[in-house]
């Protein structure tokens, strides 16, 4: 390595050791002027985990302070005091919550000053007074009580189990004693006996009514096909007695007709003198036959005709 380059590297060390060491006075300097530019108060909580020296005080999320010193036990009452270190000009009203609260979930701790709601102008917490302060509830509280409501839950479900428990061992004892006994089994083993000779008749029954069914079925049947006959029947009289009508309608209007003088008959009816030629005509065909027809008057004296002969082959 040559000298020329030991040197820079030499340069280099010492710039930045005389810059660290400027940054640890500057950090001493403002640390000791902020802390003596400020009040101090003591703040007793019952419960101060988390809180360490350093950390902050806040009011509505303004820094206005800082906790000098690591919080230590007070007596025997089991609490801690903290002090604190609150910046010149920021006046805190008497009546104020001190409550430590943490930066999210897994953040630091710090004092989060609360101020009341109402209080007097001229009434401020002073140098060194000793105040009260409480604890928000956080993630190791939510776990710690949620860890003993747990328990609690536990302990009060194994109690009302084993209550129930009891309860039902002893009705199943009185069970035993009073239901099972022998004479309650026989009763129990007769009345499934006398069920199964019920079902084994039931089911004789069943079978005896399905025969019954198809009897039934089987007259159904033949009602219906005499139904079918009786229909045809009555078909057939329908129309006889349709015939009927027609022959007596027939008969009324010929009865009619000849009332009238309509047709033949009618004529024959009101005509004496159709009728007197139809008498003459024959007894003309009486006397004389179809061949040797004459027509003679009603009141000639008939003539005797030979019989006709008979023609042999």
């Amino acid at each position: 390595m040559s000298t020329e380059h030991k040197r820079t590297e030499l340069i280099v060390g010492t710039f930045l050791l005389i810059g660290l060491m400027f940054i640890a006075a500057m950090i001493v300097i403002f640390g000791r002027k902020g802390a003596g530019d400020g009040y101090p108060i003591t703040v007793e909580f019952p419960n101060a985990s988390g809180l360490v020296k350093g950390c902050d005080v806040k009011i509505s999320g303004a820094k206005v302070g800082n906790v000098i010193a690591a919080p230590k036990l007070i007596g025997k009452s089991y609490a801690v005091a903290a002090s604190l270190v609150i910046r010149k000009g920021v006046q805190i009203p008497r009546g104020a919550t001190f409550v430590i609260g943490t930066n999210g979930v897994l953040g630091d701790s710090f004092v989060d000053v609360i101020p009341p709601l109402e209080f007097a102008p001229a009434d401020f917490i002073l140098p060194g007074d000793t105040v009260a302060g409480s604890r928000a509830s956080g993630l190791d509280e939510l776990t710690a009580k949620g860890g003993k409501m747990i328990d609690t839950m536990n302990e009060e479900v194994l109690r009302k189990v084993n209550a129930e428990l009891d309860e039902l061992h002893t009705a199943m004892k009185s069970i035993n004693e009073r239901l099972l006994t022998d004479k309650n089994l026989k009763n129990l083993e007769e009345t499934f006996a006398s069920l199964k000779t019920s079902a084994a008749g039931f089911a004789q029954t069943s079978k005896d009514l399905d025969a019954v069914v198809a009897k039934t079925s089987e007259a159904v049947d033949a009602t219906k096909t005499t139904l079918k006959s009786v229909d045809g029947v009555a078909t057939d009289v329908r129309l006889a007695v349709g015939d009927f009508r027609k022959v007596t309608d027939s008969a009324n209007t010929l009865i009619k007709k000849a009332t009238t003088g309509d047709g033949t008959l009618g004529t024959l009816i009101s005509d004496k003198q159709a009728a007197a030629n139809l008498t003459a005509l024959i007894a003309n065909l009486r006397r004389s036959g179809v061949l040797f027809y004459k027509d003679r008057p009603l009141s000639a004296p008939p003539v005797s005709t030979p019989p006709p002969r008979s023609r042999t082959r």
